[in-house]
């Protein structure tokens, strides 16, 4: 019976991280699951992992994902990363029907597995926090091919073809590990460009600050003009703020769904380098037979022609013969067998592999089209906020038509009233921020005459232009005594 396992979640505990397994039966059988959700430590992972490697040495496993790192457990994306990596190594292991039938891996998928039947560790000593301690730990003995070259003819022996195996996964394993450090600097790239966005969004807001107005900024066209475009700056500080944490995601989820990928199959060669020296190993076993038996025949035919057939010594001479002639069958039946499960496992490695990368591929693709297709709604949103902004701008510009009066008198007789109202308060407001301060006894008394003296004139066409000049507000009236008032003059005058 095979299964499928589904990592639906992934939690963070203090220590480790805790995933969330729902199985799924493929096919029929006696046998049934006990529960359809688990839940899973890395550790008890790590337990199943290491007895089934221990079970099946001749068979390609796909690496176990790295432990989680603790100071890294609190960020989302690594427990979300962490939980895709769990995910592919489940759908590798359940893709092997012996895997999923192994007694430890039925105990895995049961209610009987406690939490204390963990993986090793690797760093039990004293000095095991110290990095160069952990570096003369590990041992490279595994992640190379054993060479043999027998120099007898082997019948079966299929030395050229798994010479040219053993080239073929050596490029492979260069060219995973390239393609992952170039889709990391791509991603670094993507990143630094990402924070040049984020500063030229700061940038760019900035200059919506008062001490980068356009000129004065008192005029009311100006005014209006300087308005629409802080908020076109705003619309693209927010589109460059929104473009970078863009390219910061597209380059996390690429990681997680195609570098992380090829990482993984990259390491996943030293489990069929390991595969490939059981085959070297089995071979050397079985020169050494085929050896010991050429020299139990040599013996033999040596004590033959010095002795009689009854005689002890050739007896036993040829009877070790005989065992060495079984041992020699033994060993050729196992080089065989062990021959051709390394071609199952070659050839079963590889359509996993091309199926794997086609997924992966095509995961890819998606993600880069969803992510290019965001960046440019936002552009077109931008763009389009800003055209609208434009005619705003545009139609704001355009001078409104008056009506004309039917007759001459009353435009004259409203002429100076209407440029009055018109007059725009901020020119009122210059001025008076013009003139000097002054205490309420400074002053001259004079200014209420004054005042009650236009309200009692007649005024004329001679006379308003005297009022408007003295109303002006370069002419200062607080300041002149009524005698030196102009229009007490002129009036005086006409008198």
């Amino acid at each position: 019976m095979t299964f499928t396992v589904i990592v639906q979640e992934a939690a963070a505990t203090p220590d480790t991280i805790q995933f969330k397994l729902v199985l799924e039966a493929d096919g029929e059988s006696e046998t049934t699951l006990p529960s359809t959700t688990l839940f899973r430590t890395f550790q008890q992972i790590s337990w199943v992992y290491h007895g089934l490697k221990g079970a099946f040495p001749d068979i390609v496993l796909p690496p176990l994902p790295e432990k989680p790192t603790p100071s890294f457990i609190d960020d989302q994306d690594y427990v979300e990363k962490k939980r895709l990596q769990m995910e592919r190594f489940f759908n590798r292991i359940t893709s092997r029907a012996e895997l999923t039938r192994h007694k430890d891996f039925l105990h895995f998928l049961s209610n009987d597995m406690s939490p204390t039947e963990v993986g090793p560790t690797m760093n039990t000593g004293v000095l095991s926090f110290l990095k160069f301690n952990r570096v003369i730990m590990k041992s490279n003995s595994d992640r190379g091919f054993k060479s043999f070259k027998p120099n007898e003819m082997i019948e079966g022996n299929e030395q050229d073809v798994f010479h040219k195996h053993q080239i073929y996964i050596l490029l492979q394993e260069s060219y995973f590990g390239f393609i992952a450090e170039t889709l990391n600097q791509l991603i670094h790239t993507r990143e630094g460009l990402g924070e040049e966005l984020t500063h030229m969004g700061d940038l760019v807001i900035e200059t919506t600050q008062s001490k980068y107005r356009l000129g004065v900024g008192l005029k009311s066209d100006l005014r209006d003009s300087q308005r629409h475009l802080d908020r076109k700056m705003q619309m693209l500080g927010l589109l460059m703020d929104e473009l970078s944490f863009i390219f910061t995601r597209q380059g996390k989820e690429e990681n997680m769904k195609f570098g992380d990928v090829m990482i993984e199959y990259k390491n996943s060669f030293d489990p069929l380098k390991i595969v490939f020296n059981v085959r070297t190993i089995k071979l050397m076993e079985y020169v050494d037979h085929l050896k010991q038996r050429n020299k139990k025949r040599d013996k033999s035919d040596r004590l033959k022609l010095k002795l009689r057939i009854n005689h002890p010594e050739l007896s036993k001479t040829i009877k070790e013969e005989e065992e060495a002639t079984i041992l020699l069958k033994k060993s050729k039946e196992e080089f065989d067998e062990c021959q051709n499960k390394v071609k199952k496992e070659i050839k079963m490695f590889e359509m996993q592999k091309n199926r794997d990368l086609r997924k992966t591929i095509r995961d890819y693709v998606n993600v880069s089209l969803h992510y290019e297709k965001l960046k440019l709604q936002h552009l077109e949103k931008t763009l389009v906020d800003i055209q609208q902004i434009n005619l705003i701008n545009k139609a704001s510009s355009i001078p409104i038509p008056f009506k004309k009066a039917d007759t001459t008198n009353s435009d004259n007789s409203s002429s100076s009233s209407k440029q009055k109202k018109r007059k725009p308060l901020y020119h009122e407001h210059k001025e008076l921020k013009k003139k000097p301060l002054q205490s309420s006894t400074s002053l001259p008394t004079t200014a209420n005459n004054q005042h009650e003296l236009y309200n009692n004139i007649q005024y004329s066409t001679e006379t308003r232009n005297v009022a408007r000049m003295y109303m002006s507000a370069s002419f200062d009236g607080r300041l002149t005594s009524s005698k030196d008032c102009p229009l007490t003059s002129y009036n005086r005058n006409k008198e």
